[in-house]
């Protein structure tokens, strides 16, 4: 199913900037695919070169790092309108790999392109910088969770966090619900803590009237209570700025 970027229906959502007619066929010109991967599959494998751009279209998937030991740190959940493999089409290579937690389907872009943006697209190139800047941040407070937080802070944050990134796509059910396909695996790679750990954390949270995670779902009981456990504070993403490629 190759889907036309004027038809996207990702570009409805308030998330994403609208695109000028001339943007829009720049994007379109760029765009040689329309693939599905298989969950646990890798879309994009570490040290790889010269490899394409994707945006995720539909499902969900991680970046993550492979350590000389075997294990793994998970970087960032990606999530629909989400652009994996630009340090590919920027810098030749990528260090990190990709790998789909869902069936996921991706957009894939010409990595060539991305000269031709921000020569001849200076406006959609500057919202792609923007993109990136706040991905930075998110990830720069990820990163001094991982040092300075217990494990229901991590948890907790990973949470709010993944579940305030679906509510800007609109892809929450009601106001304390949306889906989370991430396996007790996936988030002691993201949260660096054994599997064990993050069970018992779970249990607490769940105990606590917190939040839990039940079959694929997560539900959050008490935002407030869950806010300052965490210490977490979203951080601002302006509706109608984001790049979506």
């Amino acid at each position: 199913m190759f889907v036309l970027c004027e038809q996207c229906p990702l570009r409805r959502r308030t998330l994403f900037r609208p695109f000028s007619e001339h943007e829009l066929g720049f994007i379109t010109e760029m765009k040689t695919d329309h693939i599905v991967v298989a969950p646990r599959a890798d879309i994009i494998r570490a040290d790889e070169v010269g490899g394409p751009v994707y945006t995720l279209f539909e499902g969900w998937a991680i970046r993550y790092h492979r350590l000389p030991n075997g294990a793994r740190q998970i970087l960032d959940i990606v999530l629909p309108g989400d652009t994996v493999g630009m340090a590919s089409a920027v810098l030749g290579t990528v260090k990190h790999s990709v790998q789909a937690i869902t069936t996921a389907t991706l957009c894939v872009l010409q990595g060539r392109g991305f000269s031709d943006l921000f020569a001849g697209h200076p406006a959609l190139a500057l919202n792609v910088l923007q993109t990136r800047v706040e991905e930075e941040q998110r990830m720069d407070v990820r990163l001094s969770l991982l040092g300075r937080s217990t494990a229901e802070q991590r948890i907790a944050h990973l949470m709010l966090e993944t579940f305030d990134r679906l509510r800007q796509r609109a892809m929450v059910n009601g106001g304390s619900t949306c889906p989370f396909p991430l396996q007790r695996r996936d988030l002691a790679d993201a949260a660096g803590l054994s599997r064990v750990h993050v069970a018992r954390t779970l249990e607490a949270l769940r105990e606590r009237r917190l939040a839990e995670i039940q079959n694929g779902t997560l539900v959050i009981f008490d935002r407030p209570r869950l806010t300052e456990l965490a210490g977490y504070v979203p951080l601002a993403t302006a509706a109608g700025r984001r790049a979506l490629l």
